[in-house]
């Protein structure tokens, strides 16, 4: 087992994963080299969030597509400009989504060529879709809404709750009530995912996208909000344990 090269007070289950991480990523397990990777790290603060909430909840309402869309207020938060043409006459709200393609024979796409890709291999392009969508009344709380049911413009958005089904559902609603809706770790945008210790499976909080994809790469003994987060999960003393029908079957 490689020693730790940093701080000596740095946890220790925080110091296994973090010397896993830099060793893949150095492609090697030599402390001189894990060394370097740490110092260089350890020396730029995390790329951590800012801002803040907000404070009124959106509500979902069923559109004529089929999918529900986020409401605030009045505002629909995926309607979006048209530039260089004629918006739908109202109630209708204009929709519009971006996307870049691949195809290796012209017959079957992707969204992005495959790593690695040179440009001669396949060709590729982009291409946007516009569609106008009109809102039927329907209304219901968006976290019983599944990511399939969501509208494609703002699917992956921060500004939707967790989904609330029947394996993470209690779980979610328990750390919202225990801790808020908010990132446990950054505390500037909504919380979307259960985060847990990969170990044990003991739930540590709610923590938004950008949080959950770079949580684990602090580099940060202390003095740092997501290891601070590490150091000290703020829902452990609920006693949580991540379901693990959840990880073989995640809801969509």
């Amino acid at each position: 087992m490689i020693a730790w090269l940093g701080p000596a007070d740095f946890p220790e289950h925080r110091r296994d994963t973090l010397l896993r991480r830099l060793a893949w990523e150095a492609g090697t397990d030599e402390p001189a080299a894990l060394a370097v990777l740490t110092a260089a790290r350890a020396a730029q603060p995390c790329r951590v969030l800012t801002g803040s909430v907000a404070v009124t909840p959106p509500i979902a309402v069923l559109g004529d597509d089929g999918r529900y869309h986020l409401r605030l207020g009045t505002r629909y938060l995926c309607a979006r400009t048209w530039r260089g043409l004629k918006k739908p006459p109202p109630p209708a709200l204009p929709h519009e989504q971006w996307c870049k393609w691949w195809s290796a024979d012209g017959q079957h796409y992707r969204v992005n060529p495959p790593p690695g890709t040179r440009p001669e291999e396949g060709r590729c392009g982009n291409r946007t879709v516009r569609w106008p969508v009109l809102a039927l009344g329907s209304e219901t709380d968006p976290a019983l809404v599944r990511r399939r049911e969501r509208c494609p413009v703002e699917q992956d958005s921060a500004r939707w709750p967790p989904f609330q089904g029947p394996v993470l559902g209690p779980i979610i609603r328990a750390l919202i009530a225990a801790l808020g809706p908010a990132c446990h770790a950054c505390h500037s945008t909504i919380g979307v995912f259960v985060d847990h210790d990969p170990a044990g499976l003991q739930v540590r909080g709610l923590l938004c996208r950008h949080c959950n994809t770079w949580l684990e790469t602090c580099p940060h003994p202390a003095g740092c909000a997501w290891g601070d987060y590490l150091n000290n999960p703020p829902a452990a003393y609920l006693g949580l344990t991540y379901p693990r029908a959840a990880i073989s079957r995640k809801p969509r």
